[in-house]
């Protein structure tokens, strides 16, 4: 390569000499582009080693802070400093505008699709505040729903309480979007629940299951019109069949030489730990009254 090659190849790299171009290729606006953030790159350093030497920070908090306002203000200051360099050629300018447009939409694709979520929320096959629902294996009622997310109130992991841990838990709306979720709504505010007993196999089961099933139509039978009624709100939307809805008890032999009584009912998903509470006192009543029904004891 010549003498006079490689000058006309400087001469072309020359970032001086690309911005003074007023007829720049797009080719030529990239790399003059790199040049200009390799500059603001170099002028951030210099200037946050010299804070640093003329005032240092006194901990890594305010350091942190100071960093972070220094990035913000670097970067809003040499973006409007590099406008008119960018726009300088109009013949690039539905290119530049396009590539920003793709840089902004990937840039800020949380927020667009938390914005999909809402919507999704906000529809027929979403959920409104006063809702249970869980999702990414977390149970919580609806308290807040925002444009970009929505909070719930923690239900505590086992499934047999229901009960609350009083925290609130914010989740943006693109879970909707990525991740399952589980509604239990005011339109069908009830869940089959069940409860188990293991009696010994000298225990007189059929009298034991008796009493439970007599148990349960006396006190946890929801009205069966209540049922129906919200059922027929609920097909407005989705078809479902709930089939039997009365409560019943399950016997089997189990293979740990035990009798398994399985109390099988609909409760209200808030009334779910209290129903519990109900069911075991009012058996533990009845069995210690009969001398033929023996719980066994792991």
């Amino acid at each position: 390569m010549g003498s006079g090659s490689i000058k006309e190849f400087y001469l072309d790299l020359n970032p001086l000499t690309l911005l003074r171009s007023s007829n720049r290729e797009f080719a030529e606006t990239l790399i003059l582009f790199a040049y200009m953030v390799i500059f603001a790159v170099i002028c951030y350093k210099i200037t946050m080693v010299l804070v640093e030497r003329i005032k240092p920070a006194p901990d890594p908090v305010h350091e942190y802070n100071r960093r972070k306002v220094a990035r913000m203000g670097f970067l809003f200051i040499f973006g409007i400093a590099y406008l008119p360099v960018i726009f300088s050629s109009l013949s690039l300018l539905p290119t530049v505008l396009g590539l920003a447009g793709a840089g902004i939409v990937i840039s800020l694709k949380e927020v667009w699709l938390n914005m999909v979520g809402w919507f999704m929320i906000m529809g027929a096959n979403g959920f409104k505040v006063g809702d249970r629902i869980e999702i990414d294996n977390i149970k919580g009622d609806v308290v807040n729903i925002g444009f970009f997310k929505f909070t719930l109130l923690e239900i505590a992991p086992d499934p047999r309480f229901e009960q609350s841990t009083n925290r609130l838990i914010h989740f943006p709306n693109y879970n909707i979007v990525l991740h399952r979720f589980f509604i239990v709504s005011e339109t069908m505010d009830f869940v089959w629940d069940e409860f188990r007993i293991f009696l010994d196999l000298k225990s007189n089961w059929e009298k034991a299951e008796k009493i439970c099933s007599q148990i349960l139509h006396e006190e946890l039978v929801l009205a069966p019109e209540l049922v129906e009624s919200k059922i027929r709100e609920m097909s407005k939307n989705y078809l479902v069949r709930l089939g039997k809805t009365t409560p019943i008890v399950y016997t089997s032999l189990e293979p740990e030489g035990t009798i398994l009584l399985c109390l099988r009912y609909l409760t209200p998903i808030r009334s779910k730990r209290l129903n519990r509470i109900l069911i075991s006192k009012e058996i533990l009543t009845k069995f210690k009254e009969e001398n033929d029904i023996y719980i066994h004891t792991h």
